[in-house]
């Protein structure tokens, strides 16, 4: 940061404890301090806006998600190994729900991922129509996915009610847990993450 104006004065001489010059210096540290938190402010919001920096950010936690999944699916098989019948019924049903909607999610992420870097080494990221048209085509397509997920809940309730056995026990929940943080995961960041587009300059 410059030291400018009355910053450079400040550093040229010693500050006295009291009076005139303390006062000084503290009007001024309070006046840094708040110029910085909204600056910090400030950029929160244009990333928020930013559709590039978004669409890392979902396929980040999407492939975190997938990664967690498939680790709580191959738990639950190891776990169903030593358990009674019944219960291993329901734990490998849920292990199976975990890791095959792990996997899809995984290659979901992968295949975006590749896509929003493909885009911006072709220079999109620096034009603000192709960015405007980016960010529009991610909201639209997350809040679709929300739709589809309050379908994959409503999926996984019926499960639950009509297959009393265990293995609809373990695949009901499997489908309601996976398709219920898909719907918390893709409603906030198809309506409530975004803040006003920004320049549309991307965060490589």
């Amino acid at each position: 940061m410059a030291i400018t104006g009355e910053h450079s004065a400040l550093a040229a001489r010693p500050v006295s404890v009291g009076g005139r010059e303390a006062a000084r210096a503290r009007a001024l540290t309070a006046r840094a301090a708040r110029a910085t938190m909204a600056g910090m402010r400030a950029q929160g919001a244009t990333r928020s806006g930013d559709p590039w920096w978004r669409a890392r950010v979902v396929g980040r936690q999407l492939a975190g998600w997938a990664l967690a999944s498939v680790a709580a699916g191959a738990l639950l098989l190891l776990v169903a190994g030593a358990a009674a019948e019944g219960t291993a019924a329901m734990l490998r049903a849920l292990a199976i729900q975990f890791v095959v909607w792990g996997a899809i999610d995984g290659g979901i992420a992968a295949f975006g991922e590749r896509d929003r870097r493909r885009r911006v080494a072709r220079g999109e990221a620096d034009d603000a129509g192709a960015t405007a048209a980016f960010g529009a085509r991610l909201r639209r397509l997350l809040r679709l996915n929300a739709g589809l997920d309050v379908a994959y809940v409503l999926v996984g309730a019926v499960l639950l009610l009509a297959w009393r056995t265990p293995e609809g026990l373990g695949h009901g929940l499997g489908v309601l847990i996976q398709g219920g943080f898909l719907l918390v995961f893709d409603a906030w960041h198809g309506w409530g993450a975004w803040a006003e587009p920004d320049d549309g300059r991307a965060r490589r």
